[in-house]
Parts: C-alpha cells; sequence; structure tokens
C-alpha cells in the first residue's frame, strides 16, 4: 500500500449486521480494496446487494464483521468519530426536517470535526462556508431555508457542506435520488470538478449506472453471491461484469451504449 496516495484501504473486509434473533446476516466478504488521491468511484450494485451497508462500515457507522479499514493507515477502530469526520465527509439520504435552519446554518454543521460548530462561529468558518456555497454554485441560496429548497438544491447545499468540511474524501449516497435528469447532469458535472479541481477523492452509490459509467473513472460492484470486483470503468465493462451483476431474463447491459436494453 502507497500510503502517501492512498486515503482508504478496505483489508479483507466482511460487511453485513445482526438481526433481531441475534444472528449475522454477511451481505458482502473478503472485500480488498483501495482509495487513491483524485479517484472518483462508483460504487453500483442491485436493490437490497449491501451498498449503503459499506458505506456505513468505511465510515464507521458500524463495525466490520471481519477484517479492517483503514484510513491514511490508520485502523478506523482506533479513530474517534471527530477523527474520522476530519477525513471523510458524508452525505447520506436522510433528510433534514427542522424549518428554521437557512441552507447556511446547514453548510455550518460541516465544520463540527474543528469544534467551531459546538462553539463560537469564526470567521474563518463563515469565509469558509461562502467559499463552499460558491464553490457548488450555489450562493444564491445562501439565506433560504433549508425545507423550501428543491431536492436538486438541497444536494447542492449538502455538497457544500461536504466542501467546508475539508476533507480529502467525499462519500455520497445516492445522490441524484429524487432529482430530474438536469440536476443530475449539473451534480456529476460539479462532482467530476471537485475530483479535478478541488484535489477531491469521491465514492458516489448510484442506481443511475448508465450515467456514472460516463463520469467516473473506477467502479466498485457489488454482486448478490457476496462477490466484489472493482477496476477502471473500460475493465469492468469488457469483461462482463456489469452483465454478470445484473442482466436479469430479458434485460441485459450494452456494452457500446451503456444502458440496459430489453432483449
Amino acid at each position: 500500500m502507497e500510503l502517501e496516495n492512498t486515503l482508504l484501504e478496505l483489508s479483507g473486509v466482511d460487511t453485513g449486521y445482526t438481526n433481531s434473533s441475534t444472528e449475522i446476516k454477511v451481505l458482502q466478504r473478503n472485500i480488498r480494496c483501495e482509495v487513491k488521491k483524485g479517484e472518483f468511484i462508483a460504487l453500483l450494485g442491485p436493490n437490497g446487494v449491501g451498498k449503503s451497508s459499506l458505506i456505513k462500515t468505511i465510515t464507521g457507522m458500524v463495525p466490520s464483521l471481519a477484517g479492517n479499514v483503514f484510513i491514511k493507515g490508520k485502523n478506523i477502530r482506533h479513530m474517534s468519530n471527530r477523527e474520522i469526520a476530519s477525513e471523510i465527509a458524508l452525505v447520506l439520504t436522510d433528510k433534514i426536517s427542522d424549518t428554521y435552519l437557512t441552507a447556511k446554518d446547514v453548510v455550518l454543521t460541516g465544520r463540527y470535526p474543528y469544534g467551531s460548530f459546538l462553539g463560537k462561529i469564526t470567521k474563518m468558518d463563515i469565509d469558509k462556508v461562502i467559499k463552499g456555497f460558491d464553490v457548488v454554485g450555489a450562493h444564491n441560496l445562501i439565506d433560504r431555508y433549508f425545507h423550501s429548497l428543491s431536492d436538486g438544491e438541497k444536494q447542492k447545499v449538502l455538497l457544500a457542506r461536504a466542501v467546508v468540511q475539508d476533507t480529502p474524501l467525499i462519500i455520497l449516497d445516492e445522490p441524484t435520488a429524487f432529482i430530474d435528469s438536469p440536476g443530475k447532469i449539473q451534480i456529476m458535472k460539479l462532482l467530476k470538478e471537485l475530483v479535478s479541481k478541488h484535489n477531491k477523492s469521491v465514492i458516489i452509490t448510484t442506481h443511475d449506472t448508465d450515467m456514472a459509467l460516463k463520469n467516473v473513472s473506477t467502479v466498485w460492484l457489488l454482486g448478490f453471491n457476496k462477490e466484489f470486483y472493482s477496476g477502471s470503468v473500460p475493465s469492468i465493462i469488457d469483461e462482463g461484469l456489469i452483465n454478470r451483476v445484473f442482466d436479469v431474463d430479458g434485460v441485459s447491459f450494452n456494452k457500446n451504449s451503456l444502458r440496459f436494453e430489453s432483449i
């Protein structure tokens, strides 16, 4: 492992959970992969295969059943929540329901790892918040109430919050869900710019497989038989792995059009 270029490493990780009867349910076994600086990764797989569980394992929200997760060479088991939050910004699909929070208030919570959210708000915090809105092209939303925003506008605000968290890695769970087609294109463009212009590494989970394959550099692919594949977009496509994981009766992935088509 090249520590100077590796932000995250999964070493023999099993993901899953314990159900109500204390039975352990394993979703994926022996995942081995890395996140390098400047990578844009799409985590793909059918519904229910364990994409969100893997994200939560990576960020320490749930422990791995086996194996280890390392952030810049340090085992996540030995890191505090604040330490993890200073390295990984996580954007989930959870709703923010407080009707009195402005977009600016929401973005300010991204300063939590640095002690500012629970303490005094500094000029540096405000400057970073303004820059975060500018980075995602949403400065016009700064004083709007968050609950009043469209889904696409909310996603931009949450992305601005991730930016002001000042982490090398940003992980987003379904960032284009509930957003119309033009909005999805905007969000994907912003994510690519975070990688190319702002030196971030980005992981997304998404059901927009064709859009992801046209924009990301790397694919992590989960299957129902606990298989895990990692590779560049061309290699994943050429080896037929998208077809192996996704194809069902009457529907197949077309390698040329990068779309699922009826057959």
